[in-house]
């Protein structure tokens, strides 16, 4: 059946210039001695303060991808505790490798990476770049995947991976951060799926942000069409705790669909829930 779906942003409200990105988010179960991080150079000195560079034992990359590891363990966490399932892991592609659940960087060196630009990142889906100091989302079939590579040196460099293999399931009444490696933030990906059929859908979704920020959405197809793109918008929001309502239309009815909420880089921000009517 096809389906044409639309949205509308009904509101958007300040509730609080007052915040704490922090509060109630997850400590890391892989570094647990490490302080509750949003973005890995804030985790990256408890890393560092742990295990100095000696050119023997401990190298620059390994605190890279530790302090990497700690947030986006911790985001595992916190996304998990929903009754869903994401997959992270942040290394070097070259040597020792990186595979996170069915995402698999190719094992080259840094000076390769350097020389064209991009890491190549493999899945079952056909493979995806992610440019050299950036990030790629890929969106294919039923994978759903994000990756980064904040660091790149002449033979080894820095990746991580995100995998959402099970989406949570919208209302969302628990915080879950959008991890950041070194300024790069990751999207959130969520399930939306209505028990009846029904013209009309309105979300209420909160978010806390450390600044100033425009923060994109987007209506993508269920599990099986992650590459269809429903509908797209952007909101602005204030430093603090921001509340935003849209009213997603569908001819002959809302389908079930996954949201996309992708903050701005160089941000901290955490989504404080997602409500959904009518309840789903």
């Amino acid at each position: 059946m096809a389906f044409r779906v639309s949205v509308r942003k009904a509101s958007l409200t300040l509730k609080r210039p007052e915040f704490n990105v922090k509060a109630g988010l997850a400590t890391s179960p892989l570094l647990p001695w490490v302080p509750v991080a949003v973005d890995s150079s804030e985790a990256r000195r408890a890393v560092e303060a742990e295990a100095r560079v000696d050119g023997v034992e401990v190298v620059a990359w390994m605190q890279w991808a530790g302090a990497d590891n700690a947030v986006f363990s911790a985001m595992e966490e916190e996304y998990n505790r929903l009754g869903s399932r994401v997959l992270t892991g942040s290394g070097d592609p070259f040597i020792p490798g990186l595979r996170v659940g069915d995402l698999r960087v190719a094992s080259v060196r840094g000076s390769t990476v350097r020389e064209r630009g991009y890491a190549e990142v493999q899945t079952p889906q056909g493979s995806f770049r992610i440019p050299a100091g950036g990030k790629a989302t890929f969106a294919k079939g039923d994978i759903l995947a994000w990756g980064a590579v904040p660091w790149v040196g002449w033979v080894q460099y820095l990746a991580t991976l995100v995998q959402w293999i099970e989406l949570a399931r919208a209302p969302v009444r628990s915080r879950v951060r959008f991890p950041s490696s070194y300024g790069l933030v990751a999207p959130q990906f969520f399930k939306v799926a209505p028990r009846a059929p029904v013209p009309l859908v309105t979300l209420r979704i909160g978010v806390t942000s450390s600044t100033r920020q425009v923060i994109a959405v987007r209506g993508r197809g269920a599990e099986g069409r992650y590459e269809q793109v429903y509908f797209e918008d952007a909101f602005e929001v204030e430093q603090g705790e921001s509340e935003v309502v849209y009213n997603v239309f569908g001819i002959p009815f809302v389908p079930a669909f996954t949201l996309e909420i992708a903050p701005a880089d160089n941000t901290q921000t955490v989504l404080d829930y997602i409500e959904v009517f009518p309840p789903v």
